[in-house]
Parts: structure tokens; sequence; C-alpha cells
């Protein structure tokens, strides 16, 4: 008899700390997702060629010379959009100190569709902008943000050739 009580007291203590082993078994499993954004050029802003002197020149909202940005990211994300627009175009060559002022302004679509009569005017320095999915796909994993960049510049008497200026896109997101 004592052996049987041996066994079966050995048996109950093996499966003690078996069970125990198992309880004191865990899985941690850490996933980090970062919101990713990305941004494009579709179509930088073009005021042509022009002849000096020609005074006030225009490309409005809607033109086709206008400069369009995309920014890709995730539905519903928040983002805060800054644009930073030189306020003067400046000679290519180097050693050419003519300027040409520019002024540039700046309409956004947060909900992917590419339509800038459906645009909102950029109005602060940093806009709080949260995307919204397409409207044929308002579940959709991915959103995007079309800027449109448009403006007017007044051409004096410059040297000809080639004038550049640069626009900073900032987006930060939350």
């Amino acid at each position: 008899m004592k052996s049987i009580y041996t066994y079966i007291i050995l048996f109950f203590f093996l499966f003690a700390l078996w069970g125990k082993g198992i309880q004191a078994q865990s899985l941690s499993i850490q996933l980090d997702v970062e919101p990713e954004v990305e941004t494009l050029v579709d179509q930088p802003l073009d005021f042509g060629q022009l002849i000096a002197g020609s005074g006030f020149q225009e490309v409005p909202l809607g033109s086709p010379n206008m400069g369009i940005f995309q920014v890709r990211a995730l539905n519903a994300q928040r983002l805060i959009l800054s644009l930073d627009a030189t306020d003067e175009l400046f000679h290519d060559e180097l050693g050419q100190l003519a300027t040409i002022p520019v002024n540039l302004n700046a309409s956004y679509t947060s909900n992917s569709v590419d339509d800038f009569r459906q645009s909102t005017p950029l109005n602060t320095l940093f806009e709080p902008v949260t995307l919204e999915g397409p409207p044929q796909n308002p579940d959709a994993v991915w959103s995007r943000v079309y800027l449109y960049i448009y403006g007017n510049i007044n051409l004096g008497l410059v040297p000809p050739g080639l004038y550049r200026g640069e626009v900073v896109l900032t987006v930060i997101y939350e």
C-alpha cells in the first residue's frame, strides 16, 4: 500500500510542478506600427516663358501650370502642414543679382480627391489636417492630401535667363 500512495503523491507532485510550469510560461508580443507619410511632387509650378517687363503674371488655382504636391498617409491620420515659399525668384546664373517678386498661395483636399474645386485654402503656417478616406471607399487604409500651389509674379525689366525659387512643404504627423 505504501508504494501506491508514494506513486500517487509523486504523480500529484509532478502534476503540480508541470501545471505551475505551464502557468509561468507567457508569450509577450509587441508590435510597433509607425504611420508612413510619403510626399510626391506631381507637377511643379511653372510660370512659363515670359518677356522681361511684362508686369503682373498669374498662375491661378486650377491652371494646368499650378504646382501639385501629393501626401500619402494612413486614413484618419492627423497631419500638420506648413508651406514655406520664397518671396523672390533668383536668377540661375551665378553672379547675377536680379530677382523677381513672387506671391504664392496653397489650397488642399484631404479626402484623396484630386480636384482643386473642392480644395480648402492653406491659411496658417502650421495647419492641422485630418485625412479622410476617399468618398468611394471611406474605410480605405491609405488616404491622400493634394496640395495645389499657385500665385503671381510681377515681372520687371530683368536680365533674360532662368529664375528659380524654393517651396518647402513640411509634413508633421501626430
